[in-house]
């Protein structure tokens, strides 16, 4: 059984903060009690006692999951001017609106032609603290699906 607070969202937002303020908005669209998290069908999920504000943005969290190299890309400064200001920024509005992210590692080529998994941990190793509390990187335990969207791509060239 699915569970009752999700949506998916396609849009044509580049950034992915842009991204996370289209479904901002459609989560906010005619919900005006923020107690009610099915009052508009969006997803939105309220928690009470935050402590960042009294209104309805401030409680909820929309929890996206990604694969690693969407992490690397949402924290690389060249998305924002080519400054980690303006992504550190864009990451701390994105905390606000009660953004999370959960990211799924992959394998890649390590050394001595070994493949090793990555899922960010090195990555987020090199932001604030602060924003670090808004990954949840799973470990090859938690999580391994071994699938190449260029090889699905392959394939489907291959089937044409």
């Amino acid at each position: 059984e699915l569970p009752k607070d999700w949506a998916v969202i396609l849009t044509n937002a580049p950034l992915f903060s842009q991204k996370t303020s289209v479904l901002d908005n459609l989560i906010s669209l005619g919900n005006d009690d923020p107690g009610d998290s099915n009052a508009n069908g969006f997803g939105a999920e309220h928690q009470n006692g935050s402590g960042e504000g009294s209104n309805a943005r401030s409680r909820r969290k929309m929890s996206f999951v990604l694969g690693t190299d969407t992490f690397v890309r949402i924290i690389n400064p060249k998305y924002y001017g080519s400054s980690r200001e303006n992504m550190l920024a864009a990451l701390e509005d994105m905390k606000k609106m009660g953004v999370h992210f959960i990211v799924g590692g992959r394998l890649e080529q390590g050394t001595e032609n070994r493949l090793k998994f990555v899922n960010g941990k090195e990555e987020v190793k090199s932001l604030p603290s602060k924003v670090q509390e808004m990954f949840t990187l799973l470990t090859e335990d938690e999580f391994r699906l071994d699938i190449s969207s260029t090889e699905l791509r392959k394939q489907a060239e291959q089937k044409q």
